[in-house]
């Protein structure tokens, strides 16, 4: 049996925390509950763009499942279990699997949907699963400080350096009548992050509230769903929230809220690709060829591609968004080469570590949890 393939035991998904602004429990991905596909999907076709991404979808040939396949040397091919929480974050995946990158690689694609990234990842170190692409949390770090064998390989999504795809949002009528006009204003009010606190969102909001001397120990955070941030600000339940597009967009029209502080760290990345055990022990050459197709998928992004029709529709079959909202939806950037973004997931360790989350004295070094040397590679064939 195939190394990719071998699973044991069914996949069994626990909800947990995750995330991430860029990737956090499942309401962050899609604005409806998603799918569980066991295949990845194809796209509704062309004739009929209108129909709804709801609909149960056909598989495609690269993601039809050929569990036990053995790679042979005339023809290697391989099934390679991917786990994702639908989010436009992971587009280069979508795009990689609908244009036949992944295919032409050799490789067929088996999705498992998870509420949140997070939760798969003990499942690729047990090699259960293959790769998963996620938002990274204090847990990812536990994780890794724990021993599990993970690497991050690549980045995915990163805040937006035009428009709000995720922004810090403050209710409206704070802001008319003056009581928060500058972020050391936010002390001690209620704000919302989905995953709560050492969850990706709580990241960012930390970052906000350290550029006015802040931490969020000066905060009242408050856990709930992206959702339910809209009926809360409506209600005036809370006075601060990070939710991503398009709760952000239906918070703007409902007039509760508004955008505050600018942009999220524009370029930066708390989002991507980990490879389990499987393809940290394996050969090299699996790791690469899905890496190549990545890169590949992350590039038809590029240059305001990532609105074009065809781009929309993967989206919207992938994350079970509308097409009109993936229409009006602020894009995330992505990197064409998805490099690791290892600034910021150094300094996420340290603000956690700062806020007591993470108990280990200092962050844990890149050498133990990334490995660029899959799009170095991917690279060096693209050019």
């Amino acid at each position: 049996m195939d190394r990719l393939t071998r699973t044991g035991a069914s996949l069994a998904v626990v909800v947990g925390l995750l995330l991430l602004v860029g990737c956090s429990p499942a309401p962050a991905s899609s604005p409806t509950a998603a799918p569980k596909p066991t295949e990845a999907p194809k796209p509704p076709a062309p004739a009929s763009p209108a129909a709804s991404p709801a609909a149960s979808p056909a598989p495609s040939p690269a993601a039809s499942p050929a569990a036990g396949l053995t790679p042979q040397p005339s023809s290697p091919v391989a099934t390679v279990k991917v786990a994702h929480a639908p989010s436009v974050l992971f587009a280069p995946l979508y795009v990689a699997i609908e244009k036949g990158y992944l295919g032409s690689q050799g490789i067929r694609v088996q999705l498992e949907t998870v509420a949140a990234g997070q939760d798969a990842m003990a499942m690729a170190a047990n090699n259960q699963l293959d790769v998963v692409v996620a938002g990274f949390s204090a847990a990812t770090f536990n994780a890794i400080d724990r021993g599990l064998e993970l690497r991050i390989v690549s980045s995915m999504g990163q805040q937006a350096r035009q428009g709000y795809p995720s922004a810090l949002m403050v209710r409206k009528e704070l802001l008319d009548s003056g009581q928060v006009k500058e972020i050391k204003d936010l002390k001690g009010r209620k704000i919302a992050m989905s995953g709560g606190v050492g969850a990706a969102g709580s990241y960012w909001v930390a970052v906000k509230l350290r550029s006015a001397g802040l931490s969020l120990k000066d905060v009242e955070v408050v856990n709930i769903g992206f959702p339910d941030m809209v009926q809360a600000f409506k209600q005036g339940a809370i006075d601060a929230a990070l939710p991503p597009a398009p709760f952000t967009n239906q918070i703007i029209r409902d007039g509760s809220a508004d955008y505050f502080g600018g942009q999220l760290s524009p370029g930066a990345s708390a989002v991507g690709t980990v490879y389990g055990s499987g393809f940290i022990k394996g050969p090299e050459e699996w790791g690469r060829r899905f890496m190549i197709a990545l890169v590949k998928g992350s590039r038809d992004l590029q240059g305001g591609r990532i609105k074009s029709d065809e781009i929309l529709r993967i989206l919207s079959n992938y994350t079970n968004t509308p097409l009109d909202t993936l229409k009006t939806m602020d894009p995330y950037d992505f990197d064409p080469d998805l490099k690791l973004d290892v600034a910021t997931l150094t300094d996420m360790q340290q603000v956690f570590i700062d806020e007591g989350i993470l108990k280990f004295a200092s962050p844990i070094g890149p050498e133990k949890w990334a490995d660029d040397s899959f799009i170095k590679y991917a690279v060096s064939q693209l050019r």
